[in-house]
């Protein structure tokens, strides 16, 4: 832009004053509403010094303000205009550029308030963007205000210098001026931010009182201290940026709601874990986070005993229950002399006979136990065959001793055999015995499915399929022999897979891994069995706290580790952050200004107490990460509100911070006193 001579300023003050006489004079009329405009009406409107001449200069301005890039952007609209004007007036392009030009200089100089409120807007329109794109250049990032507003006045500064070196085509020392208002600028943006935004939000909390002071209610009833309340900047900032997601917050919450009250942030984010990783490392912190981790790990136990008795019922003991059992078939066994003492004489002579024909065939030892089994059958000392039952009831007795101890098949099925015919006449002579066989088959069928059970989870190449888990299931209710009733064979299985369970629970349950083996197993199978024997959603219910437990585990190992993920890594880059002082812009051109030197003086400043702050930014964060029950959930809408106010906060920031820097900058040099510098 070129610079006007003393004599082309003075016309264009004449120019200006004749302007203004003339509107003094000669006063706009007032526009007609609710009609058309006449053709003088309209002819007056187009004037410079009319409606069009501020809608022109108004526009001109607001082109022309933006920072660095208005002139330019301001140039190529004239030239624009200028290339259209031919296809409406005709003439050629040169004349009509220079018609556009002016116009443009005779609507500012009638309208000079018009175009300074233009130029403000375009200057504030044009560093918005630039705020928001890079919020920490313009002080709204972490940090003091003390380093805020020195890195905003740098960048301010920056900005000032480069826009004042556009529109004096290369001045030196209006350059130097433009650094100087800029970096001033710069410097009050984050206050003024600050100072102004806490003003609006404190009359927004007066407003509030004040309707609930109108409405009856009291001022005391607000809502408790937030958790956040006195955290510093950079530790909100984080939170804020990372944590208070609403969309990430509704999922934690889902995530607390299936895990329950002892459930952490750093359970369900990897950001919350890093946070807590990053504590552990940290002496101030470590037992902060170690200790809750640990307490909450040693009560692992105690809590799945818990689960698994609302899920599947107290621990059965399944010693205790055998040891019943056992003593319950004692009851019935002692009931059997009695059942046989004195009954009537009954033929057992076909047995002996039945005996008399094999015995001359059999070899070894079968011979000999089929020939001790004939010579019971006969009365004491005699060679006549016993009709007396309970004889009979003996001699099936020590059958029953032989085959616990017998191995060879033939014996075990002729002995068996003979066992059968026995048992088939005493039925018949003494009729309360197979009553009594009844109980005591029964007690013993219990017995071994008590047994069966403490293996049914059990993993391996004898693990039992689910399939041949259902089946002892249903044939395991079904009575045998005189019982009436189902018989509870399948309830000690299960009552044997339930102790086990406990048993596990109980022994290893510091060691999340190894319950996992021996409940959950490698595959399905074990779920499958476990839906079978309690139901689908008792065992999802069992199986669910499981994986809870291991995923608190995981927590705790996860944060002594290293870290293996990017959200994880992510709280200790943003303190490595905090811990050193922010980068001061080092563009060449700035070294012109003079600005090396106030470099050096800013960084050694902020170099001071970053590290401090960065411990105290970790004290203040990862202790939060491990907060349980109550408090956790207070962490969330607390976290729920940060994150709603950040939003506003942000672009409350920004527009603040570009009003003061950019329309400061674009209104300065427009006072009255600075024109003509």
């Amino acid at each position: 832009m070129t610079e006007l001579t003393p004599e082309q300023l003075q016309a264009l003050a004449r120019a200006r004053a004749g302007v203004q006489t003339k509107q003094l004079q000669n006063p706009t009329p007032q526009l007609p509403s609710g009609r058309h405009l006449t053709y003088e009406e309209g002819l007056a409107a187009l004037k410079t010094e009319g409606l069009y001449g501020q809608a022109l200069t108004g526009l001109s301005g607001v082109v022309d303000g933006i920072p660095i890039a208005g002139p330019y952007l301001l140039e190529g609209v004239k030239k624009a205009a200028a290339h259209l004007r031919p296809l409406i007036h005709g003439g050629a392009y040169e004349d009509q550029l220079r018609v556009v030009n002016a116009r443009d200089r005779e609507a500012k100089i009638a309208h000079p308030n018009v175009n300074t409120i233009g130029q403000v807007a375009g200057a504030v329109g044009g560093t918005i963007p630039a705020v928001v794109a890079a919020p920490e250049l313009f002080g709204a990032g972490g940090g003091s205000m003390v380093a805020r507003s020195l890195v905003s006045g740098l960048t301010g500064s920056g900005i000032g210098a480069a826009d004042a070196h556009v529109r004096s085509a290369g001045d030196p020392e209006k350059t130097r001026r433009g650094a100087i208002e800029g970096g001033l600028l710069g410097l009050a943006g984050p206050l003024a931010g600050e100072v102004i935004g806490a003003g609006v939000k404190a009359s927004a909390q007066g407003a509030k009182a004040l309707t609930r002071a109108l409405l009856g209610e009291e001022v005391a009833s607000k809502p408790a201290r937030d958790i956040l309340a006195d955290l510093t900047r950079d530790a909100r900032n984080w939170l804020a940026k990372n944590v208070s997601d609403a969309d990430k917050l509704a999922a934690n919450r889902d995530r607390f709601d299936k895990l329950g009250s002892e459930a952490m942030p750093a359970d369900v984010s990897p950001e919350w874990r890093g946070a807590a990783k990053s504590g552990a490392v940290r002496e101030s912190t470590r037992n902060k986070v170690v200790g809750p981790l640990n307490e909450r790990g040693s009560l692992a136990g105690s809590r799945l005993k818990s689960d698994f008795e609302t899920s599947l019922g107290p621990d059965p003991v399944p010693s205790m229950i055998d040891s019943d059992l056992k003593a319950s078939q004692a009851q019935v066994n002692s009931q059997y002399r009695p059942a046989v003492v004195e009954q009537p004489p009954y033929d057992f002579t076909p047995i002996a006979e039945h005996l008399d024909r094999l015995i001359p065939y059999r070899r070894g030892s079968e011979q000999t136990d089929l020939l001790n089994v004939r010579n019971m059958l006969n009365d004491f000392g005699k060679d006549t065959v016993s009709s007396d039952s309970a004889i009979a009831y003996e001699t099936r007795r020590a059958i029953d001793r032989i085959l616990t101890t017998a191995k060879d098949p033939e014996v075990i099925e002729t002995l068996g055999g003979v066992r059968g015919m026995i048992d088939e006449r005493l039925a018949r002579s003494a009729p309360g015995v197979k009553e009594l066989d009844a109980q005591f088959g029964e007690l013993g069928r219990q017995r071994e499915g008590l047994l069966q059970g403490q293996s049914v989870l059990a993993d391996g190449p004898r693990a039992m399929r689910p399939a041949e888990l259902q089946e002892k299931l249903v044939a395991g209710a079904e009575p045998q022999g005189m019982l009436i009733g189902p018989s509870a064979e399948s309830t000690r299985i299960r009552q044997g897979a339930l102790g086990e369970i406990y048993r596990a629970a109980g022994t290893e349950g510091g060691d999340i891994n190894a319950l996992l083996k021996i409940i959950r197993g490698k595959g399905d199978w074990n779920g499958e069995k476990l839906g079978m024997m309690f139901g689908p959603e008792k065992a999802d219910a069992s199986l669910n706290a499981l994986d809870r437990e291991a995923l608190f585990a995981n927590t705790k190992n996860g944060v002594t580790g290293a870290a293996d993920t990017a959200g994880e890594a992510g709280f200790e880059q943003y303190l490595g952050k905090v811990s050193k002082p922010q980068e001061v812009p080092t563009e060449k051109s700035w070294t012109d200004l003079g600005l090396t030197t106030a470099r050096r003086l800013a960084r050694s400043f902020l170099e001071a107490n970053a590290s401090a702050h960065a411990a105290r930014v970790a004290d203040e964060v990862a202790p939060l990460s491990v907060l349980r029950g109550e408090q956790r959930d207070a962490l969330m809408e607390a976290l729920m509100r940060l994150g709603r106010d950040h939003i506003v906060d942000q672009q409350r920031m920004a527009l603040i911070n570009a009003f003061v820097q950019g329309g400061g900058r674009a209104a300065y040099p427009l006072l009255s006193n600075e024109k003509n510098k």
